[in-house]
């Protein structure tokens, strides 16, 4: 059995050594402490980076969806004035159509109507013979038939 020297003189080899141990451990401390911190810093660092990456692309994104849309604009404004121009010569070429049509339906009125009068004197001056016609046989007949009475 040990003695009672034998065995403080282990436990204050034991404590010595607990002592380096604690002043490991608090070194140890110290650097993963040092080492969150500079990872902290970095990520942070980094974060900065990736949003201000980010910011970039997407103002650059913004710009180039802006000026497209522009260009888009643009471009549906043209395709409007040349349609609104279609139209407009559309409507221009259906007026013309139309006042040709009036004039021709004028002058096929007026040609009709000139027919019609032609055709109304040619009726009356037909009339006029076959009445006139008519009269005379009639007056013929009555002519006849006094005649063969006073005879």
């Amino acid at each position: 059995m040990p003695t009672v020297e034998e065995r403080l003189a282990s436990l204050e080899a034991r404590m010595d050594a607990m002592a380096d141990l604690r002043n490991l451990i608090t070194d140890l401390r110290g650097d993963v402490n040092r080492q969150f911190t500079d990872v902290r810093t970095d990520m942070n660092r980094q974060f900065t980076e990736v949003r201000t990456d980010m910011n970039r692309q997407f103002t650059e994104v913004r710009t180039d969806t802006n000026r497209q849309l522009a260009e888009l604009r643009t471009d549906m404004n043209g395709r409007f004035e040349l349609m609104n121009r279609q139209f407009e010569e559309m409507n221009h070429q259906s007026l013309e159509l139309r006042t040709d049509m009036n004039r021709r339906f004028e002058a096929l009125d007026q040609k009709g109507d000139r027919h019609f009068l032609v055709l109304d004197t040619k009726l009356d001056r037909h009339f006029i013979w076959l009445a006139g016609i008519q009269v005379a046989l009639l007056l013929g007949v009555v002519g006849a038939l006094v005649g063969a009475y006073f005879r």
